[in-house]
């Protein structure tokens, strides 16, 4: 919880220090480093590649929503 605290902290005082755009931006890319880090690392570990990967996650959603 405290790691949630000091992050909406940071994101308010870089939003009055360089304006909305910039610190959303950063806020974005800030977060997508997580999801390129895991994307690569799915590409690297699962044996189709990432993209066999994301077929069968939706194959498998969309099953299950409508069984």
């Amino acid at each position: 919880m405290r790691g949630l605290t000091d992050f909406l902290i940071t994101v308010h005082v870089m939003k009055g220090l360089v304006g909305r755009g910039p610190a959303l931006f950063g806020c974005l890319v800030m977060l997508a480093i997580p999801v390129v880090l895991l994307a690569v690392l799915i590409d690297q570990l699962y044996p189709g590649g990432f993209w066999t990967f994301a077929w069968k996650v939706m194959v498998t959603i969309l099953k299950g929503f409508h069984l």
